[in-house]
């Protein structure tokens, strides 16, 4: 089960529509929310990361690593 829109907006909204990843910013459907942890749900705000698509993409390719 993923993240409902109105808490991915919120979100959004707190990170200032701002990839934390990259830094810039972008439209709320340019954005999406990674699970840091796989093991948590997305009930826990600590473990949540608001990235754009193309830095979440990299990231589960391990482009990063």
């Amino acid at each position: 089960m993923g993240i409902s829109k109105s808490k991915k907006e919120l979100l959004c909204k707190f990170k200032n529509f701002t990839c934390e990843i990259c830094k810039k910013k972008f439209k709320l459907n340019e954005l999406n929310i990674h699970r840091i942890n796989r093991g948590c749900s997305y009930k826990e705000h600590r473990s949540l990361m608001v990235i754009c698509k193309k830095c979440h993409k990299k990231l589960h390719y391990g482009e990063f690593n």
